[in-house]
């Protein structure tokens, strides 16, 4: 055993590249397997924080869409109480987003802006809220908000915040109340949960109060048993009149934990949601990841066979037997993966301790993740035995005799093998950098896809309710004086950042039209540069009537429902079509085309969202600054965010940018795993036919015959793999194509691209290393056979 392994490290001493690529290789194998882990059960895990999630269930009207989760407020509190077995319930009310708040700290008024949610009492009671400090019962007192840990920390520093005040600086949702006080801290939720690390408050009495008609509310229960959860619903539509709410419905109950993937709900506000396939994706890439590494060091150990021959065969004379060398090799090649292993660990720390994966979603600290670390080094303890199988078998299993002839090595059944194991490689990394390709482009042409307006022109600010029901006219007249800004604009939503907008539904020439509903300033199509192909754009004095009102609808509206200009909206006729534009999108590329109708309106909706056009060749930094000065005199403590539209798509793709963060990561390492499997190749086939190299050098052959007869057989497996590896890159990037309406070609040069990048890489790599075999002096080859 202590010669085995003495003549080992004699060995790597000799290929100091080769052992430390393979080492390496096997540790981010590890370490990408471990991250892929951990991010594919964070995802899997989704809800699963809060101990009662198997009892938690969402009510959902029967109507497919994301407006089918929300309720109206009477009817939620009548599911509620419509069950002995549903133990507590609660509303949530999802559309206050980030409310500006300021509190005083030693006597100075400091300003922020938080998300808010608008919930009943018993909403800990459905939820694990896990109390710092205070009372978790204070939300039945209308006055009282309970905030996040970490919230309460950056405010308060290690002070206690029970019992501070919060005011508003704008009229929140629901709510009659502007000064809250802070009766708990909760611990902050994990991110994969589908509460937000809000503040909460509860909804005031006379909200919506009896109100059948608003839909503006979820509804979630906790029952007594994950059983019950049929019966509820059972019970519920057998003695509720839908009618009360205008439809023909009946409600069924979605469990908590099933939420994630249950797809279909694609506004942000309301539900995150993920893509089983998705992560179906990422596992196997882990899987094969680690069959990559496992085959590097496969073929890495069988290259060494020729340098470590000779000493295993004086094992043999000396009286060690094949089991006790098997086993001994079998060791060193589980203990080399443990090595792998715990070097996984430290890269796998290491990327905790930075942001350099910023794509991967989960918590990779060592503690939350141990039993997944833990896992990963059992199957690093099966890898090392796996690998260690084959190349054991195959030192052992040769008869002294053979073994001075020197041409062990080169029997068809061996070749076969190495050849087989190191095109599975290419195949992955074909498919990968295919699939990466597509991904890539697919992502290109969703931000190059014209949406109807002039994006690159606009900034986009929120502001307060407060701030534009006061003071809009003053903030318009103030920024204009900017030489760079050409006008403001305001909507009551941020378009083009969302899946869902609100929406309202027409009946008109005996079709029904929904459509997505923009209530917006006059100006605004000027502003974003919507052109009006056909009638007339608004005025200002269409946002001051009150006895009607003008709608400008796309062209997709108009197709659809057969639209014109002059057609009646409403049965008095003072609604009425005025305009039509273009063709508008305003939701991300995986939805179809949207209807979308432009209405301008007086107070008192707070169109808080600002649009603001800049002049091109304008100073960004100069205008910017202009903006924060603006509303820094018009309320000092308002944080102000200045977002471009770039920003707006990296949040609304930013599951599909992180799609291709990851799979360009592993087709990179896919590429690195294959080209070190390539590397050890190569150092067993330059050992075996050093021999051969000689004779053909020593009958006149050149240099450069020898390295195009070595690279040969590279080219013909390349060849073949690409040939399997195609049809599997495109079944795999067409299924996923599916999930977008408007989706990227998939041209032929993305497989030709992927064929060249894996045949060129390989070329250099088999002639970096051939080169010294190539080059040498034949007498000391033969002298040495």
């Amino acid at each position: 055993m202590k010669t085995i392994l003495r003549n080992f490290l004699s060995v790597l001493r000799r290929f100091k590249m080769a052992t430390v690529l393979n080492i390496l290789g096997l540790a981010v194998a590890f370490a990408a397997f471990s991250v892929i882990l951990i991010q594919v059960h964070y995802e899997r895990s989704f809800d699963t924080c809060h101990p009662t999630a198997e009892r938690v269930f969402r009510v959902e009207l029967q109507d497919p869409g994301v407006f089918s989760i929300i309720l109206p407020r009477a009817f939620v509190e009548r599911v509620i109480t419509s069950s002995p077995h549903i133990e507590a319930g609660t509303l949530i009310y999802p559309y206050n987003g980030k409310i500006h708040y300021s509190v005083m700290i030693d006597g100075e008024k400091h300003g922020f802006r938080e998300t808010t949610m608008i919930t009943h009492a018993d909403i800990t009671k459905v939820f694990d809220f896990q109390m710092v400090e205070g009372n978790p019962d204070c939300l039945n007192d209308p006055d009282k908000v309970i905030i996040p840990e970490s919230l309460a920390r950056a405010l308060f520093g290690t002070s206690s915040a029970v019992g501070q005040l919060l005011h508003a600086e704008e009229n929140v949702q629901t709510k009659d109340e502007k000064t809250f006080t802070i009766g708990a801290v909760y611990r902050d939720f994990p991110g994969n949960t589908q509460l937000s690390n809000a503040v909460y408050t509860t909804i005031g009495d006379d909200a919506f109060k009896g109100n059948f008609g608003a839909s503006n509310f979820m509804c979630y229960l906790l029952l007594d048993s994950p059983s019950s959860a049929q019966a509820v619903a059972d019970n519920f539509n057998e003695t509720f009149d839908f009618k009360q709410i205008g439809r023909e419905d009946y409600i069924h109950l979605v469990p908590l934990t099933d939420i994630y993937y249950a797809g279909g709900h694609s506004d942000a506000r309301l539900t995150r949601t993920g893509n089983p396939e998705i992560s179906k994706l990422l596992f196997l890439i882990a899987v094969l990841i680690i069959i990559i590494a496992i085959i590097n060091y496969v073929n890495f150990s069988t290259s060494l066979t020729p340098m470590r021959i000779k000493s295993i065969n004086t094992q043999k004379v000396l009286g060690s037997t094949d089991t006790q060398l098997r086993r001994a090799l079998v060791a060193e090649s589980v203990i080399v993966a443990l090595v792998a292993w715990f070097l996984s660990l430290l890269i796998v720390w290491m990327l905790n301790k930075t942001s350099v994966l910023p794509f991967v979603e989960a918590n990779l600290g060592f503690v939350v993740n141990l039993p997944i670390l833990l896992l990963t080094g059992a199957i690093a303890i099966l890898a090392g035995f796996v690998a260690g199988l084959y190349p054991a078998r195959y030192m052992v299993s040769f008869p002294p005799a053979l073994v001075l002839k020197g041409s062990f090595g080169l029997s068809p059944s061996g070749r076969k093998l190495r050849t087989a194991l190191i095109g599975i490689q290419f195949i992955v990394s074909i498919v990968l950098i295919v699939s990466a390709s597509l991904v890539k482009l697919q992502n290109d042409y969703m931000r190059d896809f014209s949406l109807g307006f002039d994006k690159d022109q606009i900034m986009l600010v929120d502001l307060t309710t407060d701030i534009y029901q006061k003071h809009h006219e003053t903030f318009v007249n103030q920024l204009k004086e900017y030489p760079g800004i050409e006008d403001v604009a305001f909507a009551m939503e941020r378009v083009a950042s969302q899946d869902s907008y609100n929406t309202n539904t027409i009946r008109i020439k005996e079709q029904t039209l929904q459509f997505y509903m923009i209530i917006c300033s006059s100006n605004f199509l000027d502003v974003m540069g919507i052109p009006v192909e056909e009638g007339r754009d608004f005025t200002p004095a269409d946002q001051k009537q009150t006895d009607g009102r003008a709608f400008i609808y796309n062209w997709a509206a108009k197709l659809q429902a057969n639209l014109e200009v002059g057609d009646a909206l409403d049965q008095s006729g003072r609604s009425h079509i005025v305009g039509f534009t273009g063709d508008v999108k305003f939701t991300s590329l995986r939805n179809s085309s949207d209807n979308v109708g432009f209405v301008v309106w007086e107070h008192p909706y707070p169109m808080s969202n600002s649009y603001i056009r800049i002049k091109k060749g304008t100073d960004i930094e100069g205008a910017i600054r202009h903006i924060r000065s603006t509303l820094a005199a018009i309320d000092p403590s308002f944080p102000v965010e200045v977002e471009f539209y770039d920003a707006v798509f990296n949040q609304l793709y930013h599951k599909e940018t992180n799609l291709r963060s990851l799979i360009t990561l592993f087709s990179l390492l896919a590429i690195i795993l294959s080209l070190v499997g390539v590397f050890g190749l190569v150092v067993f086939d330059t050992q075996y036919r050093r021999k051969e190299i000689a004779i053909r050098k020593v009958h006149g052959s050149t240099i450069t015959q020898i390295l195009e007869l070595l690279n040969r057989q590279y080219v013909y497996i390349i060849m073949v793999c690409f040939v399997i590896a195609a049809p599997l890159a495109w079944y795999t990037i067409s299924k996923w194509l599916e999930n977008f309406a408007y989706k990227t070609p998939i041209h032929w040069w993305i497989y030709a691209f992927s064929f060249c990048i894996i045949l060129l890489i390989t070329l250099a790599t088999v002639t970096f290393q051939s080169w010294r075999v190539a080059n040498a002096n034949p007498v000391d080859s033969l002298k040495t056979e």
